[in-house]
Order: C-alpha cells, then structure tokens, then sequence
C-alpha cells in the first residue's frame, strides 16, 4: 500500500493541483493526505483534480480563517470506508483494505503550532482510538521538530 502525503501550503492558482495530480499518476498511491490546502470550497471537482481517474473518493475540511485546510482521497478498489470522524486539525477515515480483508484506521493530521490546540488535536486522535479499535496509519504534518540540529 502506497500513501502519500504533503503539506502543499496552498493551492494558490492551480500549479499545484497539477503538480500533485502528477505525482499521484506517477507513484499510483490508494491513499493521499493534504495539509493547508487553504481551499474554501472541497467538492468532486476538487477530488478529480487531485486524485485523476485512480483516487476517486475523499473527505475535505476546509479553511477556517485564511489558514488549514485538510483533503484525504483513496482508492475505492483499494480501500472501503465506513466510518469518518473530522475536525480543524484532522480527518480520521475507518474502513477495510479490499485485498487482505484487514481492517485500518487512516489519521490525516495537521498539527497547530499552538501548545494548547496541539494538545486538544491529540486528545481528539486518543479519543478516537479508543473509539476505533484497528491498526493506524498516521500522517501530515505535526509542527513538531524533533532536534533543534
């Protein structure tokens, strides 16, 4: 299972769009994480222009103010959801990867740089697991730097 992920600090006019429609026809991920994707507006043609004809399903948050934004497509073949739980700083999508019958929890993060909201974004995460009872998958972009160096 291929998953990609980028923070692509906006989408601006567009460039972007094709740049990671690009990269998706490229490596051919089942599932693709966006962070700050600073769209106002998440729709099916949102989703065709990121995912092409391979990623065809997905969950979008949208901007709150001028800032965030988060999109998590997938691949209906490869992937089936059944449940999906969002807010401001992720998008968590449960389902079952079609090929090995197993079970997955798939955790689309966009961390605040902000101590507090960082700690409400995790307690939210460890809610739902407890909630969610699978193996996890998570990625995005923390605001965490693990060594100064």
């Amino acid at each position: 299972m291929i998953v990609m992920t980028w923070n692509v600090r906006g989408f601006g006019k567009g460039e972007k769009k094709v740049i990671v429609n690009g990269l998706v026809n490229r490596h051919n991920p089942e599932i693709l994480f966006i962070q700050e994707s600073k769209l106002k507006v998440f729709n099916n043609k949102v989703i065709r222009s990121l995912g092409g004809s391979r990623l065809t399903t997905g969950v979008g948050v949208e901007i709150v103010g001028a800032s965030g934004g988060l999109i998590t497509l997938w691949d209906e073949n490869a992937f089936k959801a059944e449940d999906c739980i969002t807010n401001r700083r992720c998008i968590i999508v449960a389902g079952v990867l079609t090929k090995i019958n197993q079970h997955i929890v798939f955790c689309n993060v966009y961390a605040a740089s902000v101590e507090a909201e960082m700690r409400e974004m995790w307690g939210f995460i460890l809610s739902s697991m407890q909630s969610l009872s699978a193996p996890w998958c998570l990625g995005g972009d923390f605001n965490t730097i693990l060594d100064q160096s």
